[in-house]
């Protein structure tokens, strides 16, 4: 039998064999949905008096590559906050708007593999040892964020190796959303975590582990996870996957064992004053676990994910989990809210949120959509973060717009009322820089001021941009075909974009099939300004034709210039930005009727002369606003005649800035 399918069946049958009517989920899967080459079961203990966690761990690791493997790595994330000298944290006293000096020794966090074994045919060889920390990145000695163990004899292609380690982990006081503040926890890259061995953009295969830098999230591969946690009773806890058995120790402790297939990592949470609410969509167990000031949140959480769960069924794929864990922190711990990991998020909310202001479910749907994209599609988010978090980006905005109405989705107060979409793209618009760097690079390459606004509203607006120039039906084919063919697969930036190309010319209009793609492609790897105007409208009043008109064939004819007068139009058009893609210009007169022009956008200024008997009063470049990459739609249009309309941008801005101090106050209070 191969390797996954003895995995499987083993996990099956310890699973099968205890969780009775007890289990809140069916944690097995009949097929595994990934190649499942990293598999763990981890044993841990938390003391919550010390805020540390003792476990035994082990790992099934398969060789899938066609290359010996010499060292195995893993990730040590708990280490960034060890001291001021990782590379996380050197060179800043801020992470995510917190600081983080003046800490006490108690208030750092670490982990520390004790012991590591390698257990091959019956025989145990002991590999501590020879166990290192590596920077492959930087070359700070003194960051111990990558572990490196040399093995013993080499892993060849096909082999398993399995290993056994002990470990202990100090939890650090909040930061970068992992840790304790008073009695609630968040158990986020807490674990040592195997790197991806892959073929590198070389050709050469090799370990892609890289250290935890700042800007950065995780990469990992899939596999089958059996976690047992045991915590004083007074905890509630919620953890990815399912809780399959739950068991009362006579020392005052509890014991619970998660099971989760075809995920790439572990989280979980743990607070005593938890409320637990449940609901299902479909197979799928929600299930909520929220501080008792946040009980109201509940039925618009779950009517959130709901909705989020059949729009991306019918949209882009079935969610193939049988659980999704929602994690609502107390006001004191939400630094912890805002974050995904496989079947397990965390939210974010403030006491007496009012209804008719939806950031709250706006994030909560961004936090789900990571399921499929960071959880099922698996890019590698610390080399091509855009690739997760743009393509979020843009399904929250849709999925938020559909459910609570394109113009009011996000707020609707006292007649003000503002969209999703709308926010997502002024986030972008308004970056100081927009030339500041293309999307297309690793996490560590942006700043936190042009991180959130390139990485996920440049590029949300870009598909938004090409949704509208290809239409809904298009978009989503060409998206779930990208779905289907890389989901569990763990694809890169130049497979999307083979796909993006693909999909685009099954298009009979070919010409502008590459078009639209050029413009995608402009939007990700280049860093131009897409910024057209309308400059100016002028009106010359010409006088009625006079002279002498005809020939000797027909015969001469005088006016004297007394008809109906004519008039000459000019409208001129700019493009202020350097990036070019062709545009329409509508242009409307004063006797009610308008003209639509086409314009190539390749020079600087171009005029458009009319000449008629009605005067121009207004033109509109991009008349439908399918260019939402357009810096600045204010100057797309003219109009000689009084207008308000431009009012919208200033609260549009107003509301967007509520918007960012809600998402943000987390990591302020």
């Amino acid at each position: 039998m191969n390797a996954r399918f003895c995995f499987s069946l083993f996990f099956f049958l310890l699973f099968s064999a205890g969780q009775g009517a007890f289990a809140q989920c069916a944690p097995y899967f009949p097929q595994p949905l990934s190649r499942r080459p990293a598999n763990y079961t981890i044993n841990a203990t938390l003391d919550d008096r010390a805020k540390t966690i003792d476990a035994a761990q082990t790992v099934w690791f398969t060789n899938q590559s066609p290359a010996p493997i010499r060292a195995l790595r893993f990730y040590l994330y708990l280490n960034a906050f060890k001291n001021t000298e990782s590379s996380f944290l050197k060179g800043t006293t801020r992470i995510f708007g917190q600081g983080f000096t003046g800490r006490g020794p108690g208030e750092w966090g670490w982990i520390d593999v004790e012991k590591i074994e390698r257990e091959r045919h019956g025989a145990i060889s002991d590999l501590t040892s020879n166990k290192r920390y590596i920077q492959p990145d930087d070359g700070n000695a003194a960051d111990q964020t990558v572990l490196e163990v040399p093995l013993d004899t080499l892993l060849l292609p096909g082999e398993t190796a399995v290993l056994h380690l002990k470990w202990r982990a100090k939890m650090p006081k909040t930061i970068a959303r992992a840790g304790y503040s008073q009695d609630f926890y968040l158990f986020c890259h807490w674990f040592p975590q195997m790197g991806v061995f892959e073929q590198n953009n070389m050709g050469i295969w090799d370990w892609n582990c890289h250290q935890f830098l700042r800007q950065t999230e995780f990469y990992a591969d899939f596999g089958v996870y059996d976690v047992q946690l045991t915590t004083d009773k007074k905890f509630v806890a919620g953890a990815t996957g399912c809780l399959v058995s739950e068991k009362n120790n006579p020392d005052g402790t509890v014991t619970r064992r998660y099971h989760a297939e075809d995920v790439i990592d572990f989280a979980w949470s743990v607070y005593p004053r938890f409320r637990v609410l449940e609901d299902r969509w479909q197979g799928v167990q929600i299930r909520l676990l929220l501080p008792p000031e946040h009980l109201a949140m509940g039925p618009r959480y779950l009517h959130a994910l709901k909705f989020a769960l059949a729009y991306l069924d019918e949209h882009v794929g079935r969610y193939p989990y049988p659980v999704i864990t929602v994690v609502d922190p107390p006001f004191h711990g939400l630094r912890s809210g805002l974050m995904e990991y496989p079947t397990f998020i965390t939210a974010g909310t403030f006491y007496g949120m009012p209804e008719n202001i939806r950031t709250s479910e706006s994030l909560v749907v961004h936090e789900f959509v990571h399921q499929y994209f960071m959880g099922m599609v698996a890019n590698n988010e610390k080399e091509e973060p855009w690739l997760d978090e743009g393509f979020v980006t843009y399904f929250e905005d849709r999925i938020i717009d559909a459910a609570y109405g394109g113009n009011r989705s996000v707020a609707d107060v006292a007649g003000y009322r503002f969209g999703n979409r709308a926010l997502t793209r002024l986030e972008y618009t308004t970056l100081r820089n927009p030339r500041s760097g293309a999307v297309a690079r690793p996490g560590w390459q942006f700043t936190e001021a042009n991180y959130k606004p390139l990485i996920y509203s440049k590029t949300a607006t870009a598909l938004r941009t090409v949704q509208a120039l290809v239409g809904e039906a298009d978009m989503d084919r060409i998206l779930r075909a990208y779905f289907d063919q890389w989901k569990f697969r763990r694809p890169r930036g130049r497979d999307f974009m083979a796909a993006f190309h693909a999909g685009l010319m099954g298009r009979p209009d070919s010409v502008f099939a590459q078009q639209v793609y050029g413009l995608f492609e402009t939007s990700i790897y280049d860093a131009l300004v897409l910024d057209y105007a309308v400059t100016r409208i002028t009106n010359e009043a010409l006088p009625a034709p006079q002279g002498v008109f005809g020939g000797y064939a027909t015969g001469f004819t005088y006016r004297d210039g007394s008809g109906p007068q004519q008039v000459l139009s000019k409208v001129e058009v700019q493009r202020k930005g350097d990036w070019v893609f062709p545009v329409d210009v509508r242009v409307t007169f004063e006797d009610g009727s308008a003209q639509t022009v086409h314009w190539p956008g390749v020079e600087g200024l171009h005029v458009f002369t009319f000449h008629g008997p009605s005067r121009v009063v207004s033109a509109q470049i991009d008349p439908q606003q399918k260019l939402a990459l357009d810096t600045d739609l204010n100057n797309n249009s003219l109009t000689l005649k009084p207008d308000t309309a431009p009012l919208w941008k200033y609260a549009a801005k107003a509301v967007f800035w509520i918007q960012n101090f809600l998402q943000t106050v987390s990591f302020l209070v």
